[in-house]
């Protein structure tokens, strides 16, 4: 598409924090210009600067993994539930297929999980971080990749990957769904344990039940 005097720009779908939005890769030499113009015709829309930081804690009450933080070259697609974005069945050769199919038959031996803290007071406990050790049922399984405080949900939101060790001979088992959702978790924030609930999927009917009744107050006032 073109922006002002600026053309060649490439604009892909794609949310870094769960809302619609798009990425737009422009030529170096009219970053500036494009940048000016998008501002002057987003002001009566109310648009307005979102630091870079602001971005990727909006991202993590989503469940949207990040890149080098909670993810790296040693991360499957089936260990931190984006299989749907591989495509097993349409006849293709890939580096790493074998791997994949193997964990799609017998399972993953860690799993990319949403905590929810629940006793964590955000004005008088410390916050965390990242790399907070996991606990289930008083044993450790893993530990935190990253957190942020949710405004949704109006408490802290970590993410991490959880393992499952057999208690007798330290020997790594599959985790499973059930293994995720049975158990009590707490957090071990600089040396305070915190509950926590587990989640394989983001809120997503929270999110839109909210924004449906957002919806509907601005109507009503609309129409009185």
């Amino acid at each position: 598409m073109s922006v002002g005097y600026a053309n060649g720009i490439r604009v892909m779908s794609i949310t870094h924090t769960g809302e619609p939005g798009f990425m737009l890769y422009i030529p170096i030499e009219y970053a500036l210009h494009v940048y000016n113009e998008v501002m002057n015709m987003g002001q009566k829309y109310g648009i307005r600067n979102a630091g870079y930081y602001a971005l990727r804690s909006l991202r993590i009450e989503k469940f949207f993994a990040f890149w080098g933080q909670d993810l790296d070259a040693f991360t499957t697609p089936m260990e931190c539930g984006r299989e749907f974005q591989v495509k097993l069945e349409k006849g293709m050769e890939f580096i790493g297929q074998d791997a994949l199919l193997e964990q799609k038959q017998h399972g993953v031996y860690k799993r990319f999980t949403m905590f929810i803290l629940e006793d964590h007071d955000t004005d008088m406990d410390l916050w965390p971080w990242w790399g907070e050790p996991i606990f289930r049922n008083g044993r450790y399984v893993g530990k935190t990749t990253s957190s942020a405080y949710s405004y949704t949900l109006e408490r802290h939101v970590c993410l991490g990957f959880v393992q499952h060790f057999d208690e007798k001979t330290g020997e790594e088992l599959v985790v499973t769904t059930d293994f995720i959702n049975q158990g009590e978790y707490e957090i071990d924030i600089a040396g305070q344990r915190f509950q926590a609930k587990a989640k394989l999927y983001p809120f997503s009917s929270l999110f839109t039940q909210r924004r449906r009744k957002d919806e509907v107050e601005l109507s009503g006032y609309q129409r009185e």
